[in-house]
């Protein structure tokens, strides 16, 4: 971060101290969280976690790899916040998949930033399975499907060793803000998809 503006190194710190704040909500001690190799977040062991920051928001989420409620374990997790208006037209192509420009057509004047949510969600997908797997994707690879009733969305990912088949995410738009968080479970089929039990 040496090199880094002073609004980036304030933003780094602040991502920091909430992330130290979260595991000691959780009951691990208030450790650093150095940057990996490819500059995500290294978090303690037995732990996963995510943090985002946008237009003077941060938000993070930690969780433990083996919840005691015997609920899946959770493999990684994945936050994104993004202001809540278009995304600009030349990335919709770069982000969408045809089948997703034919869906976001048919959602015109609804009143929803869908092209932002679709490119927060798969942002947050990314996110989520990056630090275990190291394997980069292009947004166009991610399908996503989103049931509007529940808030929710479903992340298709490509038959690719050491990825999942599917992610399950939730999104809220709040203060001019999209906010989307994605969750990897060793079993998909989990209480989370419908409405949560797990810690």
């Amino acid at each position: 971060m040496a090199r880094a503006t002073p609004v980036r190194r304030q933003e780094f710190a602040l991502g920091r101290s909430c992330a130290r704040e979260a595991l000691g909500i959780l009951g691990e001690p208030r450790v650093a969280i150095p940057v990996g190799r490819f500059r995500d977040p290294v978090w303690p062991f037995g732990y996963v976690g995510s943090i985002t920051h946008c237009q003077d928001f941060c938000a993070v989420a930690v969780a433990r790899t083996l919840p005691a409620s015997g609920c899946p374990a959770i493999r990684g997790l994945g936050l994104d916040a993004e202001p809540a208006g278009s995304l600009p037209e030349e990335l919709t192509g770069v982000v969408c998949s045809a089948k997703e420009c034919t869906w976001l057509a048919s959602r015109q004047g609804d009143g929803m930033p869908w092209d932002r949510l679709l490119f927060c969600a798969k942002e947050s997908a990314y996110k989520c399975i990056f630090p275990t797997t190291h394997r980069f994707l292009e947004f166009r690879d991610m399908g996503v499907e989103f049931d509007p009733e529940h808030s929710s969305f479903d992340v298709t990912l490509p038959s690719l060793f050491g990825l999942p088949s599917h992610l399950f995410g939730r999104y809220l738009i709040r203060d001019a803000l999209v906010l989307t968080a994605t969750t990897w479970r060793d079993e998909f089929a989990c209480p989370s998809r419908t409405i949560c039990q797990c810690p």
